[in-house]
């Protein structure tokens, strides 16, 4: 009788499973792909900026889910090809993927905060949130969210995942977008400095770019200038220090200089031997600012 009773209670909790398992994947599928609203994107920024911790923490998470995920498609340095970092390689297209951004890009941090509580709600769980806590307080809700995302990382990275889509739709614009800006920006540096002077480097995963930050290489006067390219909204000078509003993955960067880009019609070129980061914004001395091209 007793191990009637028993398998019943095994049936009843394998059914109770299947349920949760099925509640879940209609959560984190049944939506359309779609981005977060700009406002949400520009508080995940902000996060970004002025707790780099956080973001240190979600990107090393990134990289390991993802290489567990996606194992067939990892490579190591140099394995896939010479000159070619680590990785995943060969999923939405030949070569590098653009996934691999994942890991640093805000607005991807966005949509995973938004499905990742969405599957909380419907669990009857406190949602994560980083709104008005202090630096700590945000490391412990980046910990729990990317707990989650490990539990649940074969049914978010899935092909059939409305979070998944949304992902690789938002990081293929912004690669897009950050391309264009960088080509436009090179065009206007040609003429500038001249055709033979001005040289991109930075390809998707390259070691140039990902270890030392350089887009592009200018040669003025003889000598060779190593450059990151960079987005921004507006400036504020003030107290003989310009400080650099919007622009992305604020860090600091060991490149001769920073350029900044407003939407293909403004380009402001900084020395980058005293720029200091203050509340997550690049803040250069006045009379480093070098160039400004149009």
């Amino acid at each position: 009788m007793k191990n009637t009773e028993n398998k019943a209670n095994l049936i009843i909790e394998e059914i109770k499973k299947n349920e949760t398992d099925r509640k879940i994947t209609l959560v984190l599928s049944e939506s359309k792909a779609e981005k977060c609203s700009p406002s949400k994107v520009e508080e995940i920024r902000q996060v970004f900026n002025t707790n780099p911790r956080v973001k240190n923490l979600f990107k090393n998470s990134i990289n390991n889910i993802l290489k567990d995920v996606f194992s067939k498609n990892y490579y190591d340095k140099g394995k896939y090809g010479e000159g070619e970092m680590s990785g995943i390689y060969d999923l939405e297209q030949e070569g590098r993927s653009v996934i691999n951004k994942l890991n640093t890009n805000y607005s991807c941090f966005c949509v995973l905060l938004r499905d990742v509580n969405k599957l909380l709600s419907s669990q009857k769980q406190q949602p994560i949130s980083f709104n008005n806590l202090g630096i700590f307080e945000q490391i412990n809700q980046v910990k729990r969210f990317v707990n989650i995302i490990d539990e649940y990382k074969t049914r978010i990275f899935n092909p059939e995942s409305s979070t998944f889509q949304s992902l690789m739709m938002v990081l293929g614009q912004t690669h897009t977008w950050g391309q264009k800006r960088e080509d436009t920006t090179i065009e206007i540096l040609k003429r500038q400095f001249g055709d033979d002077n001005v040289k991109s480097v930075g390809k998707l995963g390259s070691s140039e770019d990902m270890i030392g930050g350089v887009d592009c290489e200018i040669i003025v006067d003889g000598i060779l200038k190593t450059a990151q390219i960079k987005p921004f909204g507006h400036t504020n000078t003030n107290n003989g220090f310009t400080t650099i509003f919007e622009s992305a993955n604020v860090q600091p960067y060991r490149t001769n200089w920073l350029i900044f880009a407003k939407n293909n019609k403004e380009i402001l070129i900084f020395d980058n031997k005293r720029c200091k980061i203050l509340d997550g914004n690049f803040v250069f001395p006045e009379e480093d600012l070098i160039y400004t091209l149009r």
